[in-house]
């Protein structure tokens, strides 16, 4: 019997797979349990419909994320941060600070996404890279200055 995975079970399909299985199995353990439905017609063609929306939003999910890092590219973020004798920061630039001066500057980028290796010690320029999307990097230039 043909069926259609509501959920992923393991050993068995992922959502939205269509599968063979005994027909027990279907009518005493995954239809009960709302894991799986019979693959009608109508439950393919909706199972068509969720694909082609998602991978419409996906498109928009990826220009979105091009347009993005088009903008940062060409942006130098400037924080300012307290210095001590020689130059030295007290602390460090960490990714939060980064997502905090991103926000005032009217980006909303989460701080999980800049890749920041080390936190940045010292003052000067930085290339930090943000990835927006899977395959999608921007590189953000943070210019840290003495107030």
């Amino acid at each position: 019997m043909k069926v259609v995975f509501m959920q992923d079970i393991a050993g068995q399909g992922k959502k939205s797979e269509v599968k063979n299985v005994s027909e027990g199995y279907a009518r005493n353990f995954l239809f009960p349990r709302q894991l799986a439905k019979p693959a009608t017609p109508e439950v393919l063609k909706e199972l068509a419909n969720q694909r082609a929306a998602e991978q419409k939003r996906e498109a928009q999910h990826v220009v979105a994320a091009r347009e993005t890092a088009a903008k940062l590219d060409g942006f130098t973020l400037e924080l300012y941060v307290r210095v001590g004798e020689g130059g030295r920061l007290f602390g460090a630039v960490t990714s939060k600070q980064i997502a905090e001066g991103l926000h005032a500057a009217g980006f909303t980028i989460d701080k999980k996404k800049i890749v920041l290796d080390d936190a940045i010690r010292s003052l000067g320029v930085t290339i930090v890279p943000i990835k927006l999307y899977h395959d999608i990097t921007a590189h953000l230039r943070v210019h840290v200055l003495a107030p």
